[in-house]
């Protein structure tokens, strides 16, 4: 072969019988970095704190709150891990086992919310140091939180709707009797008073000491607030004793003189709390279903009669 015209390049320095090389069309793409992650906002953890009321919607026998845990802190993980498989895999930890009181899992969501933000940001914080102080924070808050909110707050809540009733006096018995709608209205708005500001400040605490569970938990001064409850609770119920001895006095005098009226008056009450004190000897925490349950047959005893 003649070297005319080749005078300048290299000569082929591959061994023979090797194939050629496939020139190359275009830059090499670098290797993918995952991406960075984005700092929190308010409306993260306000989309994930409203999420929070459908916290037991999602319970399961297993992993109990868990998978509704998962769900509410979506907003953050979204946020934080742009990249969908970090993202799987931080929603996955967060579907394990949680059980706390639902009207304080903000404590936990925001704590959890705050250690996942370090994590993202690359600072040394691993998934089981994070499902450890989530743990640590449930259980003390589902303890305090079930003889506060469903033992004092919703008995003292029942008592403000039926005392809302009788403040207004006997009813028109030509007309429809509205105070029916009061009462209901009353223990809605006296329980959520103190309920939705339970969820929602929740979760500002928990973000704002997750990393010392002591002083969250310190923070919530829930057995001071419980006494405070418990004698206005018992000052109401008082109250209501006082209208009902007025009211059955009353009925007695109606009916006539003498003490004939008066122990008819008084048996019906006394079979009532006989009756209520057993069944609350069988299932303590459900003194509102008795306290209704007593109230209709009181009702329909009264129409009979």
């Amino acid at each position: 072969m003649s070297d005319e015209g080749t005078e300048g390049i290299a000569p082929d320095s591959r061994p023979e019988g090797a194939p050629a090389p496939i020139p190359a069309r275009g830059p090499v793409p670098a290797p993918s970095t995952p991406a960075a992650p984005r700092p929190l906002r308010l409306r993260d953890l306000g989309a994930a704190a409203a999420r929070l009321l459908h916290l037991q919607a999602l319970l399961t026998p297993d992993r109990m709150q868990g998978p509704g845990f998962a769900f509410a802190m979506i907003p953050v993980l979204r946020r934080l891990y742009p990249d969908r498989d970090r993202l799987a895999e931080a929603l996955a930890r967060h579907t394990s086992y949680v059980a706390t009181h639902p009207l304080l899992a903000g404590y936990v969501l925001g704590a959890a919310a705050r250690l996942e933000a370090k994590r993202a940001a690359g600072q040394p914080m691993d998934g089981a140091r994070i499902d450890a102080i989530k743990r640590a924070l449930a259980s003390p808050l589902a303890a305090w939180g079930d003889p506060f909110f469903w033992v004092v707050l919703r008995p003292l809540a029942g008592l403000v709707g039926v005392l809302g009733i009788a403040a207004f006096g006997p009813a028109d018995p030509t007309a429809p009797d509205l105070r029916v709608l009061l009462c209901p209205l009353l223990l809605l708005l006296t329980y959520n008073a103190l309920a939705l500001p339970a969820r929602w400040s929740g979760v500002g605490a928990g973000y704002a000491s997750a990393e010392t569970p002591g002083d969250v938990l310190r923070s919530l001064r829930l057995a001071e607030w419980r006494e405070v409850l418990e004698r206005g609770g018992a000052f109401l119920f008082g109250g209501l004793l006082a209208l009902l001895g007025a009211g059955l006095h009353a009925a007695a005098l109606a009916q006539g003189s003498g003490y004939g009226p008066v122990v008819a008056a008084l048996v019906p009450l006394t079979l009532g709390f006989a009756a209520a004190r057993a069944a609350l000897r069988r299932r303590a925490s459900a003194n509102v279903e008795v306290a209704i349950t007593l109230l209709a047959l009181a009702g329909l005893a009264s129409l009979a009669l």
